[in-house]
């Protein structure tokens, strides 16, 4: 009876064709559907995103570990300085600064656009020079995020007892950061690329547009612009959906990660 109530629902049957993914014909391509562009269109953007993410998340992790193992002293200022800069420069204007240090002043990579063969080969020369800038800029920012909550976390595990007992005891400092820190300092560092996963994995307005790259950013602005609506509630979906999808993914690893949080666990007496 349920089901029955609900096909019967205009609201249901109008969206239906959405659950289906099929979210019609772009008003500024109409020779393909919206699914066909969104996914030629995310190629690009996927392995920007995926590059960033690697490069942030290893990057934001080394600066906060080596700036909480020298807590408090010039190297963690200096650690510190530089990740709230990353968190608070606009990515279009280091972009900018890049390409005119090392396009137009050093002449050592080129000025933009993105390689259209869909090979991610970091033995590609041609490709590693396609994606250094944009992807350098693009992850100066989520670099500076997950830099700090890595220290905030170090800093605080580092505190404990079980980790003062463990050097106590004569355990190895780098047996003590990996075996005992970084383990329960993880959830911190889960949080922190949750929250960034999504926005890089849907395109960048800003970088897609200074760099040319043909990517779900850029074309969200074309869209816009060109009353694709269409193309703009499916994007919308797609990013929503990322969204639900990352943080659900999050939560399930917070299970993995650290075995005192599950499930309905057991409640307070």
């Amino acid at each position: 009876v349920a089901t029955r109530q609900l096909t019967r629902c205009p609201q249901f049957r109008c969206n239906r064709p959405a659950l289906r993914l099929d979210f019609g014909i772009p008003f500024s391509n109409p020779t393909s559907t919206v699914t066909e562009v969104i996914l030629s269109r995310w190629r690009v953007t996927a392995q920007v995103g995926i590059l960033t993410v690697l490069f942030a998340f290893g990057g934001g992790i080394l600066m906060g570990v080596f700036a909480a193992y020298h807590q408090n002293s010039l190297v963690d200022n200096a650690v510190t300085f530089l990740a709230m800069l990353g968190v608070v420069i606009p990515s279009f204007v280091v972009a900018l600064w890049l390409i005119l240090i090392f396009a137009v002043r050093l002449d050592l990579v080129p000025m933009r656009g993105w390689s259209d063969s869909g090979e991610c080969l970091i033995g590609d020369v041609a490709f590693c020079s396609d994606w250094i800038l944009p992807v350098f800029a693009y992850c100066i920012g989520p670099m500076g995020v997950i830099g700090r909550y890595t220290r905030a976390s170090v800093v605080d595990v580092m505190r404990q007892d079980y980790t003062r007992t463990a050097r106590a005891k004569g355990v190895s400092e780098r047996m003590l950061m990996f075996r005992h820190v970084l383990r329960n300092a993880q959830i911190p560092m889960i949080t922190a690329l949750a929250t960034e996963v999504p926005n890089l994995m849907t395109g960048s307005i800003f970088i897609e547009s200074t760099f040319s790259i043909n990517g779900l950013g850029k074309y969200f602005v074309t869209s816009v612009f060109n009353r694709d609506y269409p193309m703009i509630m499916a994007l919308f979906l797609l990013i929503a959906f990322l969204w639900s999808l990352t943080y659900l993914l999050s939560d399930l690893a917070y299970t993995w990660v650290d075995p005192r949080v599950r499930l309905g666990g057991v409640q307070a007496v």
